[in-house]
């Protein structure tokens, strides 16, 4: 049987951090299903009740695909560990922007695909295309890509279960933005997209809006793949914080691109 470590994560009420998780690790209390029902003590007669409510919070909402109550019953920090459960309802976001705060791009990869929604296109349609994302991972998008999201499309929201893999990645030791991780993980990208960055990327929309057709595809290539590699990276941060903190939990499988890249290909030929 598949156990995730969301089923061992214990993170899910005031008074329970990660010494206390790891105490009732320690004590072979791994998962939910092994804690102690009343009047065996765990922990304490008063964090054991608290414990056993937050478990029962936590069941139920998983039983119902809930993804944000369960979300919103742990540590933003944690949850990570909510990916190995929901992988096939996660979303893979990056967007491109004029340099302030008009968005140009939105990359998408979730189970319908790798697509991009373009300024003048069918940005628009951005909005309706995340109505059924459970778990949504970025790069720095907590700090940057949903706030302006939320800023240009009015009443969106991210969903709860936002996973930042800037701030998995610092835990991992990781300092630096998404294109050292990819050189430094061996997770990259074709060599004529080597030396693109954001601050080209708004060059590059400054000539598509000057006339030149392929400036536009090289922009949504650029993007498209930022998306795409997030997945990769996604899956070796998710079995790193397993190996790294002794996690109990089973890693999820590696993600070659490869699976997706024609998708990409055939989107691009359609710009």
């Amino acid at each position: 049987m598949v156990r995730p470590v969301l089923l061992s994560t214990f993170q899910l009420t005031p008074g329970i951090g990660p010494y206390r998780e790891r105490q009732l690790w320690a004590a072979g209390v791994r998962s939910w299903d092994g804690f102690p029902a009343a009047p065996e003590v765990a922990l304490s007669a008063r964090l054991d009740g608290r414990v056993r409510e937050a478990i029962a919070a936590a069941r139920a909402a998983l039983e119902g695909g809930d993804v944000g109550a369960l979300a919103a019953l742990m540590p933003a920090r944690e949850r990570w560990r909510l990916y190995r459960t929901f992988e096939a309802d996660a979303a893979f976001l990056d967007i491109e922007t004029d340099g302030g705060d008009l968005v140009t791009a939105v990359g998408v990869l979730d189970r319908d695909g790798p697509r991009v929604f373009l300024r003048d296109k069918d940005l628009d349609d951005f909005p309706d295309a995340t109505r059924a994302w459970k778990v949504l991972v970025t790069f720095n998008g907590a700090s940057f890509d949903v706030p302006i999201l939320e800023r240009a499309f009015p009443g969106w929201r991210a969903p709860r279960a936002h996973v930042d893999l800037r701030h998995l990645w610092g835990r991992l030791g990781h300092q630096g933005g998404l294109k050292l991780l990819e050189q430094e993980t061996g997770v990259g990208r074709p060599g004529h997209l080597a030396g693109v960055d954001g601050m080209e990327a708004v060059r590059l929309w400054r000539r598509h809006r000057a006339g030149d057709r392929e400036a536009l595809r090289r922009l949504a290539e650029y993007n498209l793949y930022d998306t795409v590699n997030l997945k990769a990276l996604m899956a070796l941060g998710y079995n790193r914080m397993l190996e790294r903190f002794e996690l109990p939990g089973e890693p999820v499988a590696p993600w070659e691109r490869g699976e997706v890249l024609y998708d990409v290909t055939k989107r691009l030929l359609a710009i």
